[in-house]
């Protein structure tokens, strides 16, 4: 099992990446001509043991998630996981069925009655199921596999109604340097404590 944590293990460019507020699809799009969200999938799917116990629904674990790749001008460079209870996606959470390739972005920081929890660190090492999952994954939406043998990730759950949603977003590009472009996105976002 992945171990989550309140310390991020980026350094460098990336350990701004990691710990930037707001939107990640908006810091992405700044630092290019083009972003895209390759859909790799979505709709049922159980929920991992350690993704019910996050979304506080303990033994429950039917879900609804999204696996999407995101990339700027091309490139891939995140691997993103988003998940909620069955129920939820027909209830708080049913906008999240129709987003197609439009990024998560556009329900989780343009609408309001959603709060954000603190986020969560991992490092994801060769002998997690995560790690293989997210391999898995990659090399079929690129056709190349993961260069990296650990990854840095992050996650965090969105509140709305009382109905959690949890992202997390694996860091799996090779080039995580800032960018002043990134600086300069509007972060505005109610932080739940």
């Amino acid at each position: 099992m992945t171990r989550w944590r309140k310390r991020n293990f980026g350094r460098g460019g990336l350990r701004r990446w990691l710990q930037a507020p707001g939107s990640l699809s908006a810091r992405l799009a700044a630092t290019g001509k083009s972003f895209s969200v390759q859909v790799l999938a979505q709709g049922h799917q159980p929920l991992t043991v350690d993704e019910a116990r996050a979304l506080g629904h303990g033994h429950q674990r039917k879900g609804y998630a999204r696996e999407v790749v995101l990339r700027v001008d091309g490139v891939p460079k995140v691997f993103a996981r988003s998940v909620t209870a069955h129920t939820d996606s027909l209830a708080a959470w049913r906008s999240v069925r129709g987003l197609g390739t439009r990024p998560l972005a556009d329900v989780l920081f343009k609408r309001g009655g959603i709060t954000r929890a603190p986020l969560a660190f991992a490092r994801l090492t060769p002998v997690s199921t995560l790690k293989r999952h997210v391999d898995t994954q990659w090399l079929r939406a690129t056709a190349a596999p993961v260069q990296a043998r650990t990854l840095s990730a992050r996650r965090s759950a969105f509140v709305r109604r009382g109905a959690a949603l949890l992202v997390m977003e694996v860091f799996v590009g090779p080039e995580w340097r800032w960018t002043p472009a990134a600086d300069h996105v509007k972060t505005s976002h109610r932080r739940r404590t």
